[in-house]
């Protein structure tokens, strides 16, 4: 049994647009036809099967992998065709669903070296300690955002995997991204680690468009205001979460139960 959902957000800006994405791998078809709108300022979730092409989608999406066909585009700017680096500076940053911490650092020297990664400090021996300090008390603010202000002198190999999680997503909160993609961020965790990067994620999202891939289907059913149900590649659903629960596509190919949701 569920809770009742929020009402989804209605209208608005669409933050991030796919359409007719397309992308092929030797003759196998990853992503098929898909199209998909993502609003200003809502929490929307990828979900599906293994194998549905959750994370290719992410990769497309992202600036990780380049389309055969079809259109990304970010607040109406085309992105497919551009780098990686440069999708982060239009305003969209991700997480990854393996942990992409540097493990021999301090948490606080992570969070310090994707600050400094857009500025010209990496290549500059002799910097401002004015402009160092300053970076340094955004980490400080970004890690007790994420939870970590009391464990920024750790090495990030000694963080808990939920920890790891938070960590990466303070990384991905360091280019101040108007769009946030998680994937996976409750993979492998127990039920306190759960409640926690959920609440974090809910936290994150104010004042930004965050999209998940996400497999805990309490996890969606807790934050996403819309989601959309990937089937070999290709959209089979997509709308409020309300709706998509009950559609009985969704139930037959990927749920099995309406309980589930």
């Amino acid at each position: 049994m569920t809770t009742p959902h929020p009402a989804p957000v209605s209208g608005g800006t669409i933050a991030l647009e796919a359409r007719h994405l397309v992308k092929d791998f030797r003759g196998f078809r990853a992503t098929n036809d898909v199209t998909l709108e993502i609003r200003e300022g809502e929490i929307h979730a990828i979900i599906g099967p293994n194998g549905a092409g959750k994370t290719t989608l992410f990769n497309l999406l992202s600036g990780f992998l380049t389309p055969t066909s079809g259109e990304v585009r970010l607040f109406g700017e085309r992105i497919d065709t551009l780098a990686p680096h440069a999708v982060v500076r239009r305003g969209l940053s991700r997480s990854f669903q393996i942990s992409s911490v540097f493990p021999t650092m301090t948490v606080r020297d992570n969070v310090l070296v994707a600050l400094q990664s857009p500025t010209r400090l990496p290549g500059q021996f002799w910097s401002r300690l004015s402009t160092l300090d300053t970076l340094g008390e955004r980490a400080d603010g970004i890690l007790a955002d994420v939870g970590l202000g009391s464990a920024h002198a750790r090495l990030a190999a000694d963080l808990s995997h939920g920890e790891k999680r938070q960590l990466e997503i303070g990384i991905s909160l360091t280019q101040e991204p108007r769009v946030l993609l998680l994937d996976e961020p409750t993979s492998g965790m127990g039920s306190e680690g759960i409640a926690r990067v959920t609440g974090l994620v809910r936290q994150v999202a104010q004042g930004r468009t965050v999209v998940l891939v996400e497999h805990n289907m309490s996890v969606v059913a807790e934050l996403a205001d819309r989601i959309t149900v990937l089937q070999y590649g290709a959209v089979l659903a997509s709308g409020a979460y309300d709706d998509v629960r009950r559609d009985p596509r969704v139930i037959e190919a990927y749920l099995g139960d309406e309980a589930q949701l």
